[in-house]
This record gives C-alpha cells, structure tokens and sequence, in this order.
C-alpha cells in the first residue's frame, strides 16, 4: 500500500511539473500568422515560467532551410578567426551546384571569398 501511496504522490508532483500553455502568447502567435498562405510551425517554451505556446509544433516540416544556421555558425567562425571579414562580399552562383541529390546539403560546395 506505500508503494502504492508513494507512486500516486510521484506521478502528482509530474504532473504539477507540467508545461502550462500560454494562451496569450499563442492567441498573439496565431494573430501574426493569421494572413500568411503558407505552412508554419512554431513552439516557444519559456524555461523561466515552465510554459508553452505551440501552433503546429508537431507537424513535420522539409528542414531545407534548417541548413542556414550550420552556414551561418561556419561563416561566423570564420570571421572570428579572421578568415573572413564581416563586410566582404561572396559571390555564389548556379555553376555550384552538384547535380546529384535531390536535397539541399548535396547542392552546397565550398566556396572561395571574393579578394
């Protein structure tokens, strides 16, 4: 019986634990997107008061655009190496891409910076 007792007070004290949604937040979330004619998933939980605010948070998504913040690590880092300046100018163009693959990693090759 205190096994019993013990395992009702746990499960109690997770499920107190438990993300909250923010309705505000997700009212105002769903006012921004409201005229965009397009696909969007959003999820915010805010660590601080344990609450979240989700649209779609799970719909899966194609991540091709997930790829821009590896890029932007490497080009940041490169820029604090000094390999880069923060103001030079990169030429990219179509003759870059790979033609095998259908996604967008397979499309990315390494690029020299303009002098």
């Amino acid at each position: 019986m205190k096994k019993l007792v013990f395992f009702f007070f746990l499960c109690m004290a997770f499920f107190a634990r438990a993300q909250k949604t923010d309705t505000k937040l997700q009212n105002q979330i769903a006012d921004l997107i409201k005229g965009f004619h397009g696909d969007i998933g959003v999820y915010v939980h805010d660590l601080k008061h344990n609450k979240i605010a989700a649209i779609n948070a799970d719909t899966i998504f194609p991540t091709a655009s997930i790829v821009k913040i590896s890029i932007l690590i490497g080009v940041m880092d490169k820029i604090q190496k000094g390999a880069l300046d923060y103001h030079q100018r990169v030429l990219y163009t179509d003759s870059l891409f790979y033609d095998e693959g259908d996604d967008i990693l397979s499309r990315l090759k390494t690029v020299r910076p303009l002098n």
